[in-house]
């Protein structure tokens, strides 16, 4: 157990100002996000806080291949009898072919966020920088980098109503992908005369005739519940994710005022984390070569604040079978540092990862083969508001945002200090 020194903070912090001053959409490519990092910036400048701001470009890529794979599977899971009946198997198979390709397309992007492909229209958006350097400026010393988007998402339906949808899709695609292939394939060699017809293929026709009306149904009526259950109401993304982006603006504002003695800490407000971790993406793409070449990644550290609300909220473990622990030191000092200074803080394991700017940089610490360490505060116990109306200041309560900052300011100053005892 690490012995963490009671550093209590002392400076009357208000993250929740910041909360109300961004109480409005910040939807990334709009006039709403230009407004957002125009105060960030501001408020930054008057503590005399150097930042710059660099602009990148993103698209909605994710969000166009789903709706492809939704149209495909949905007008196949029509068509398929239609099609074998009319001997034009052969566009059940490139059907079939285009969904495969997009579905490994969709999943390259999820799991490898090193890559990024641009489908559809191009648009703008910004990552504000500021960084902070340590005391001693000795070489290859370590970075901490803080992370957190400022850009908001509004939709007409639910996060868990989404996952529902996703989950149905998700879970009748690949058998009925792998189905109709099969048989349509087998029916293009019988018109060759290469393969004859048997029982079993008659049977196993039926079989997925019957599966292709089911999964029509199941679409069917997810989508007519996406409908029904519609909110065309506005978000102000105060959880998601104002309430990162004012605990990075106040522990910027502490350390600016507090530096520490052998570590850098870099701040990191990002775009367009809502169409794709874009901002996060931009930035590794562009930086981190550089990051690694001045400082000592290995012993460096990305904490990524996505939400906080109800409560705070810390990823521990993830992995469907296998749980999986890639933080084990940085999520080790943050629940020493809470319980040190008796502030709840909600460990939690989760069977897929939450998909935020902290997995950007895990993707190219993985690839520079890095020991950096990764961790992401989020409160998942709030993700019915997001996205939704229902996101709003009063989600946000004042002493977990309070508390957030102390953990954070108290947790790095703790591991500065080990470093600096080990000196």
């Amino acid at each position: 157990m690490i012995n963490i020194a009671d550093l209590e903070l002392s400076q009357k912090s208000e993250p929740m100002n910041h909360v109300h001053s961004l109480m409005f959409e910040r939807e990334a490519g709009t006039e709403g996000e230009n407004k957002s990092i125009n105060y960030l910036q501001k408020v930054l400048t008057q503590e005399n806080i150097e930042n710059e701001i660099e602009t990148f470009k993103w698209s909605k890529t994710i969000t166009i291949l789903v709706k492809v794979i939704s149209i495909f599977l949905i007008s196949s899971s029509v068509l398929f009898e239609a099609l074998v009946f009319l001997n034009l198997n052969w566009l059940m198979i490139l059907i079939d072919l285009i969904l495969i390709v997009t579905v490994i397309i969709v999943l390259r992007d999820l799991f490898d966020v090193t890559s990024g492909l641009l489908i559809g229209r191009r648009k703008k958006s910004k990552n504000l920088i500021a960084k902070i350097p340590a005391k001693k400026k000795t070489p290859k010393r370590p970075l901490i980098i803080f992370s957190a988007h400022y850009d908001s998402k509004s939709e007409n339906y639910s996060y868990n109503l989404k996952k529902y949808f996703f989950l149905i899709e998700g879970t009748l695609i690949f058998p009925f992908i792998s189905s109709t292939l099969i048989l349509s394939v087998w029916d293009v060699l019988i018109n060759f005369s290469v393969l004859n017809g048997n029982a079993f293929y008659y049977t196993l026709f039926d079989k997925i005739t019957d599966f292709s009306y089911v999964s029509f149904g199941f679409l069917t009526i997810s989508i007519f519940i996406l409908v029904l259950n519609g909110d065309p109401s506005k978000s102000l993304g105060s959880i998601d994710n104002a309430s990162g982006v004012s605990i990075l603006i106040e522990l910027a504002i502490l350390l600016n005022k507090n530096p520490l003695e052998q570590i850098d800490i870099l701040f990191l407000w990002c775009g367009a984390e809502e169409w794709g971790l874009w901002g996060s993406r931009k930035f590794c793409v562009k930086h981190f070569n550089d990051l690694n070449q001045e400082y000592n990644l290995d012993e460096s550290y990305n904490i990524n604040i996505d939400m906080v609300g109800t409560d705070i909220g810390l990823i521990d473990k993830t992995g469907i079978v296998k749980k999986n622990n890639y933080n084990k030191n940085i999520v080790n000092v943050l629940e020493a540092t809470a319980n040190n200074l008796k502030i709840p803080l909600r460990k939690f394991d989760a069977t897929i990862e939450p998909r935020s700017d902290h997995t950007s940089f895990r993707s190219f610490v993985k690839k520079t083969q890095k020991t950096m360490e990764v961790c992401c505060l989020l409160s998942n116990k709030d993700t019915p508001f997001i996205h939704t109306s229902r996101d709003t200041p009063n989600k946000c309560i004042p002493k977990n945002l309070k508390g957030c900052v102390d953990i954070c300011y108290n947790a790095i100053k703790s591991i500065d200090l080990s470093i600096e005892s080990i000196k």
